[in-house]
C-alpha cells in the first residue's frame, strides 16, 4: 500500500524501537525518514503521552538502567555500564536527561588539588556517545568556579543544547557567565551574564535537570531587594537563551529542598526525617510564581528510617514511582498511593546499588544518532594530563562535594 508518510508515521511511532530500528532497512526513503529528527521527537512525545519510560541510577563509578512495565508495575534492569577504573580518584555525574539522551561528566582528580574533566553525549539505549568540547572556561583561571549544566532542546532550531554556567568575580562582586553548546554546530558560545551573590544549588538533584517547557531550573541564591527570598529558581529558556528568576514557596527553614519533574511539570519538594512535602509549579512567570501543594507523605511512618528519596513519576492510575534509600543504604523501587497513603515495593536492589536516591533519573528510550559511530567505551572516557585543568578547591560547593551529596538547607 502507498500511504502517505504522515500516515505512516502515525503508525511507526507506536512501534517498538526494535521494530524501527529493522524498518530502516526497508529501503533508503525509509531509512532517511526513521532518522529525521522530527520523527524521533514526535516518537518521543507519544512514548512520554503514554506513560513509558526507563529509570537510570548512578553511583561513583557505575551507571546502570532499568525498564519500567507500568501495566505490570515492574522494574527490571537493562543494562550496567561498569567504569574500568574503581579508584576514589574518579567519578561519574549524570547532569542532564532529554529525549533520550544523556549528558554525562567524567571527573578525573589529577592530584590533590587539580582535576580533569570529559562532557559525553550519551544514549543509553544504542549505547552511541559523543564527547564535546570543553566550554571556553574549562581552562584554570583565578577566583572562577563551576557552577552547573543544563541540558535541552530548542524546538525553533530543532537542536539540542547544553548550557553552562559559570560564577566569575571582580574584586567583592561576582556574576554569572553564560556558554551555550549547540550539538550541530559542536561549540560553545557566550550568551548572557547575570549579577548575582552566590549561586548555590543542589548540586546532584537528577530529575529537576529534565527541561520543563522549554526552559531548565536550578535552585539558586541572590541578594536582592526586590526578591522576599534569598534562593530561587534560576531559569534558562532555551528558545531566547534568556536568564530570569521564579520565586520558591515558603519552606520550613530546616527543611531540604529539592527539584524534580512529575507529570510533565516543574516540582519542588522539601523534607526532614519526618515528613516530604511536594509542590508543583503551576505558573512559571517571574512576575507571578503559583505553586500548589501536591501532596504530603509521612516518612517515617510508612518507611521507618530513610536515608532518601526522590520523586521519579506521576503514573496514570495517580499513584507515583519512588527510589528511596533506606537504612539498609541499598536503593528500593516503589509505588505511593497518595489518595489512601499506601505504599508498596516493587524491585529492592542489592548492595551493588548503594548511593543516595537523588541520583535517580527518568528517561524516555530513542533511536536518535549522535552520527558518531562510537560507543560507550574506555576511550570516551579518558583525560589526557593536555587536558584543561581545574582547581579542585574551586568545584566543590560548600559541602566539599564534586558532585556528591543531597539538597542544601535552605533558609528564607
Amino acid at each position: 500500500m502507498n500511504l502517505p508518510w504522515d500516515i505512516l508515521s502515525d503508525i511507526l511511532i507506536r512501534l517498538p524501537l526494535k521494530s524501527l530500528a529493522r524498518f530502516r532497512c526497508v529501503n533508503q526513503s525509509w531509512s532517511n525518514q526513521l532518522k529525521c529528527p522530527k520523527f524521533l521527537k514526535a516518537r518521543n512525545d507519544y512514548a512520554v503521552e503514554m506513560g513509558k519510560f526507563n529509570l537510570m541510577f548512578h553511583n561513583h563509578n557505575d551507571v546502570y538502567t532499568f525498564s519500567y512495565d507500568s501495566s505490570l508495575s515492574t522494574c527490571e534492569e537493562l543494562s550496567h555500564v561498569e567504569y574500568f577504573d574503581k579508584s576514589n580518584k574518579k567519578q561519574i555525574e549524570v547532569l542532564g536527561c532529554c529525549n533520550g539522551l544523556v549528558l554525562l561528566r567524567h571527573i578525573y582528580m589529577l592530584n590533590d588539588t587539580s582535576l580533569s574533566f570529559v562532557l559525553i553525549l550519551w544514549n543509553p539505549t544504542t549505547n552511541e556517545c559523543k564527547r564535546l568540547p570543553n566550554p571556553p572556561v574549562g581552562k584554570q583561571v583565578k577566583d572562577r568556579n563551576y557552577v552547573e549544566y543544563g541540558f535541552g532542546y530548542d524546538e525553533q532550531i530543532e537542536d539540542f543544547k547544553v548550557v553552562h554556567l559559570t560564577e566569575a568575580f571582580h574584586g567583592r562582586w561576582s556574576h554569572c557567565e553564560v556558554y551555550v553548546y549547540t550539538l550541530k554546530g559542536n561549540s560553545w558560545t557566550g550568551v548572557d551574564e547575570v549579577d548575582i551573590d552566590g549561586l548555590y544549588y543542589p548540586r546532584i538533584i537528577d530529575m529537576g535537570r529534565w527541561p520543563v517547557n522549554g526552559a531548565f531550573h536550578w535552585i539558586a541564591q541572590m541578594e536582592r531587594s526586590d526578591f522576599l527570598h534569598s534562593f530561587f529558581l534560576l531559569r534558562f529558556e532555551f528558545e531566547t537563551d534568556d536568564l530570569d528568576a521564579v520565586p520558591l514557596p515558603d519552606f520550613d527553614e530546616n527543611a531540604i529542598v529539592c527539584l524534580c519533574v512529575l507529570g510533565g511539570s516543574l516540582c519542588c519538594f522539601c523534607y526532614n526525617t519526618e515528613v516530604m512535602g511536594v509542590w508543583e509549579l503551576k505558573d512559571n512567570r517571574e512576575d507571578k510564581a503559583s505553586w500548589t501543594k501536591l501532596f504530603t507523605i509521612e516518612l517515617r511512618e510508612h518507611f521507618g528510617e530513610v536515608s532518601s528519596y526522590m520523586p521519579l513519576q506521576f503514573l496514570k492510575n495517580g499513584k507515583i514511582v519512588l527510589g528511596i534509600v533506606l537504612a539498609d543504604r541499598c536503593l528500593h523501587i516503589g509505588l505511593y498511593d497518595p489518595k489512601h497513603s499506601t505504599f508498596e515495593t516493587i524491585n529492592s536492589h542489592d548492595e551493588s546499588l548503594r548511593g543516595c536516591a537523588l541520583i535517580t533519573s527518568v528517561y524516555v528510550e530513542s533511536l536518535f544518532s549522535l552520527g558518531t559511530g562510537t560507543y560507550l567505551g574506555k576511550i570516551q572516557w579518558e583525560a589526557s594530563e593536555e587536558e584543561d585543568l581545574i582547581d579542585s578547591s574551586e568545584e566543590d560547593n560548600e559541602d566539599g562535594n564534586t558532585g556528591g551529596g543531597g539538597g542544601r538547607r535552605i533558609k528564607n
